[in-house]
């Protein structure tokens, strides 16, 4: 499952829907928040536990709710999930990471029950690349790195996407919301632009600014990593 499809282009979702077809894993976009697509990872879930009532059923056992859990990082919309499935608010659910602290049963429907738990993380996260593009999105906790650090290394990221015309511009985005072009500078520098031309020179404040625009979508549907070639 892949929620917050909202935040992506058109172009986005069929590239990786593309590839996910070619590697045999059928993926399912949804909009927590707004309900899209919920109901046809409810659907999944039941067909995949539908082979074990079945046995039961053969044994003569009754047929009982199919239980799944609800696994993947911090502040994906986990929960988001579970509350808009019962249409109403029932587990801790907040745009940020750390919410959810323990493990929750709940029941969906008579032939359906889900495992709400907390966001889960590598213990040690090798890959720098990735603990970036998680910290962008803020899928791990605020006190695990330095908002200036972060904000300077997306920057980074836009201009290292930013190759084609057939992908979205990225480096636009910025002239577009900021009034400041990055073109011939690397995020080190852009920070400190930003600070001083809108900011009154205050670099943690231009920090912050650019990593929320970018996580509560004012900076359009930028993707931070296309499908492998």
């Amino acid at each position: 499952m892949l929620n917050r499809v909202d935040m992506i282009s058109a172009e986005a979702r069929t590239a990786w829907e593309t590839w996910f077809r070619s590697q045999g894993l059928p993926p399912y976009f949804t909009n927590a928040q707004q309900g899209k697509g919920v109901l046809s990872v409810a659907k999944a879930a039941q067909d995949a536990g539908a082979a074990v009532n079945e046995r039961r059923q053969k044994r003569g056992m009754r047929a009982r709710p199919v239980r799944a859990v609800v696994l993947g990082f911090p502040n994906v919309g986990k929960s988001a999930l579970i509350n808009r499935l019962l249409k109403r608010k029932v587990v801790p659910s907040a745009r940020k990471a750390g919410v959810t602290r323990q493990l929750r049963w709940v029941r969906i429907s008579e032939t359906l029950e889900l495992l709400d738990s907390p966001g889960v993380l590598p213990a040690l996260l090798k890959d720098q690349d990735a603990a970036l593009k998680l910290a962008i999105c803020d899928d791990i906790g605020e006190a695990a790195y330095d908002n200036q650090r972060i904000a300077m290394g997306f920057v980074d990221v836009l201009r290292s996407l930013h190759v084609s015309d057939a992908t979205r511009p990225y480096i636009e985005t910025l002239t577009e919301r900021y009034g400041i072009g990055v073109e011939g500078i690397n995020g080190e520098d852009y920070l400190h632009v930003l600070a001083e031309g809108n900011y009154q020179g205050d670099i943690e404040r231009a920090a912050r600014t650019l990593l929320r625009d970018y996580r509560v979508g004012n900076l359009g549907e930028l993707l931070l990593e296309w499908p492998p070639e």
